[in-house]
């Protein structure tokens, strides 16, 4: 406060002010495909620890697309119409009022589709699976559950599209339902049904 000769004077006051800037990046940036679907992931992150202090919404960029970009306001979000059993490059980036400020990337896979199944009998012990990749993808894992009523399921697993299955009883249908994987299940599978 200010003192003169007559006395104490006003007080004055101090302003502090606050200057905003652009967020920081968001953290914790996870991308995963949801069960069940071939074409579509989840993407997940954490609120910057800066936020420039103003709200925050957030841009995703696929593949560095930036034509194909996404603004929300929450954490998260799904993306549709993908293609199955595909890497997607993910960058997530914080936006206030002030611009873009830092981002996060990642990469995701989305689920591959089953193969399709076709059977025949070599023998009256014997079945014979073979299998087509899907949509001529390479480098997936397979998996076929060969059942019948009386039997528990046998499995077989690998990388290659033939197997042949010996010991089996003759004049009994049996069921084949197989899978791929990435890594990630399939988002399906296909059957077919053969009577040895």
């Amino acid at each position: 406060a200010a003192v003169s000769s007559d006395g104490q004077g006003s007080y004055s006051t101090r302003v502090s002010q606050t200057t905003n800037t652009v967020p920081g990046p968001p953290t914790d940036l996870t991308i995963s495909p949801p069960l069940g679907s071939c074409d579509e992931l989840v993407i997940t992150w954490t609120a910057p620890f800066i936020t420039g202090g103003l709200p925050v919404n957030y841009k995703l960029f696929l593949n560095e697309n930036y034509k194909d970009s996404h603004t929300v306001s929450s954490n998260h979000i799904y993306i549709h119409y993908l293609s199955a059993n595909t890497e997607y490059t993910v960058t997530a980036v914080a936006v206030n009022e002030l611009g873009e400020g830092g981002n996060v990337t990642g990469t995701g896979r989305t689920r591959p589709e089953a193969p399709s199944v076709s059977l025949s009998v070599p023998s009256s012990t014997q079945l014979h699976i073979m299998l087509t990749a899907p949509n001529g993808s390479s480098s997936l894992n397979y998996k076929c559950n060969i059942t019948e009523i009386y039997m528990p399921p046998i499995t077989v697993t690998g990388t290659e599209l033939e197997y042949t299955v010996d010991g089996l009883s003759p004049n009994v249908t049996y069921i084949v339902e197989c899978t791929s994987s990435n890594g990630e299940d399939s988002c399906d599978s296909n059957m077919d049904t053969i009577i040895i």
